[in-house]
């Protein structure tokens, strides 16, 4: 009896576990594709597919037992069923409403995860989304005096019996007496079914063990490889070696498959730190009165889930500044000869073993004899070095802790540790960040990231019969040249590649 019901404890667990994962992916869409509606409120394709999220937690939770979580959900999926039927319209109020009641899901759904007993006081927010799905949040009577918003409860209790339409898988709508009941059914079903072979979760820790054992093959498979080639030079036409070098060709080929299908096992799309922009955009936006839209490109380019993990913060922060400082106000902007409309473009690409995210906005820019001044205000840098620099040398100013030009601090931005914050990071990640801008016509940020950070792909250069490797993250290009082409100033020598002047340094002398 005793092993009966730890067996169905541990099903009880599972499911409670795949409810949270499930609860998270619908959260993350939900908050999506909220933000979406407000723009394109007669989209009824988007409409059902957020009244279906909203009933899958609903049903789910109800099933498991999660009654404030149910409860919740009800009352937002009958805002969302009216919606549907063009009873109730979709106005910024309601938009308000419903994504503060997603806010408090997401705290809901965290208590369930962190297994909290606390019970949230979700009187106020019930209060106000029956108020909306009666039509009272901001409605007046014929009048024109405000309709009353006192507690009815048998206008309550109608609503709370009052039949839910769902859909089938056929899209046709079928009224149901008792969705409650229906759902405990359906969901008991779906959890006694045979589960899926497609897909085996597996703990993030056996992944990290198997890639640190990868990184460790991979390092005997490049030593296996330079020893076997200098064997073959040396002793050319030897027979054995010609064999051991087959082999060894065979073993790079397989390391290298290998290495590639390990690193995809661990691979998500950057979409999932994406999903959470238009909210904040939105968000941020109507703080400050501006009319700001957002366009999203290449969701679906994969990551490291280690650099999806820490790539979060620093996007906030850009697209933070690129809101606050970067986009003017409507009015602003129509003096300036712009649609009073400005948009930011979140861009995500790969380029070889690195993926490239652009944050592009159409503001005002950089002012860079602002930042100049900054610069030799706090000492940085003398009046003659900074008007010497190029304008994309006095940027990478922005980048210094505490550094800003900002003429208001606001609770969003202006305080100098946004872009600190976000170098620091970055460099974490052996990435790269460069930032161009151009006064009243916008600033586009590009930050290029290792796909991965488990295993680094290098490049070998010998310098004084020593052999290094560089990271090649950071090698923009290689070049070939001839000594004659090597020029001294200062009594330094420097190489003229296009229109930039190169320093050269000797590797050597620099390490010792």
């Amino acid at each position: 009896m005793s092993e009966e019901l730890d067996f169905e404890i541990d099903e009880m667990q599972e499911i409670i576990e795949d409810f949270l994962v499930e609860a998270d992916e619908l959260i993350n869409s939900l908050d999506a594709n909220l933000v979406e509606l407000e723009s394109q409120p007669k989209n009824l394709d988007l409409l059902n597919e957020i009244f279906r999220a909203a009933h899958t937690i609903k049903g789910t939770s109800s099933f498991l037992g999660f009654e404030q979580v149910t409860n919740l959900t009800h009352k937002m999926e009958d805002i969302l069923n009216k919606l549907r039927k063009s009873e109730l319209t979709v106005t910024p109020s309601i938009m308000d409403l419903l994504l503060e009641a997603l806010d408090i899901l997401k705290v809901l759904i965290d208590s369930v995860r962190e297994h909290k007993d606390e019970v949230l006081n979700l009187d106020d927010i019930m209060n106000r989304l029956i108020l909306a799905y009666e039509g009272k949040e901001t409605s007046q009577t014929e009048s024109g005096s405000e309709i009353k918003t006192d507690d009815n409860k048998s206008k309550k209790e109608e609503v709370a019996k009052k039949e839910v339409v769902v859909e089938n898988t056929d899209n046709v709508e079928l009224p149901i007496q008792s969705v409650d009941d229906q759902t405990r059914t359906d969901i008991k079903s779906m959890a006694h079914k045979k589960p899926s072979e497609q897909t085996i979760r597996v703990d993030v820790d056996r992944l990290d063990t198997l890639m640190n054992m990868m990184g460790e093959l991979v390092l005997g498979r490049n030593s296996m490889v330079q020893t076997v080639g200098k064997l073959v030079s040396e002793h050319e036409g030897d027979y054995n070696l010609e064999q051991l070098s087959g082999a060894s060709n065979s073993i790079n080929f397989i390391t290298t498959e290998l290495q590639m299908a390990v690193m995809k096992m661990r691979m998500q799309p950057i979409g999932k730190v994406f999903k959470k922009v238009p909210r904040l955009v939105r968000d941020l936006a109507r703080d400050s009165n501006k009319e700001i839209s957002l366009e999203i490109y290449g969701e679906t380019t994969e990551l490291d889930k280690s650099v999806i993990e820490e790539i979060g913060d620093p996007l906030v922060h850009i697209i933070r500044n690129s809101c606050d400082h970067g986009i003017e106000s409507p009015d602003e902007r129509e003096a300036k000869g712009k649609p009073r409309l400005g948009t930011v473009k979140l861009a995500a690409e790969q380029e070889g073993s690195n993926i490239i995210i652009k944050i592009t906005d159409d503001g005002k820019g950089l002012d860079v004899e602002a930042i100049r001044n900054k610069a030799v205000e706090r000492n940085l840098a003398s009046r003659a070095e900074v008007d010497n620099m190029s304008d994309k040398e006095a940027f990478k100013y922005i980048f210094g802790a505490g550094f800003s030009t900002a003429k208001k601090v606001t609770d969003v931005s202006g305080r100098g540790v946004g872009m600190d914050v976000v170098r620091t990071n970055i460099e974490k990640l052996n990435g790269i960040i460069d930032l161009e801008s151009e006064l009243d016509k916008g600033t586009t940020i590009s930050i290029k990231l290792p796909l991965t950070l488990a295993i680094i792909q290098g490049l070998l250069v010998e310098s004084d019969e020593e052999v290094y490797i560089l990271p090649l993250a950071s090698v923009h290009e290689t070049v070939k040249t001839e000594h004659s082409e090597i020029y001294y100033v200062n009594k330094k020598p420097v190489l003229r590649s296009r229109e930039d002047v190169i320093p050269i340094v000797n590797l050597g002398e620099v390490l010792r």
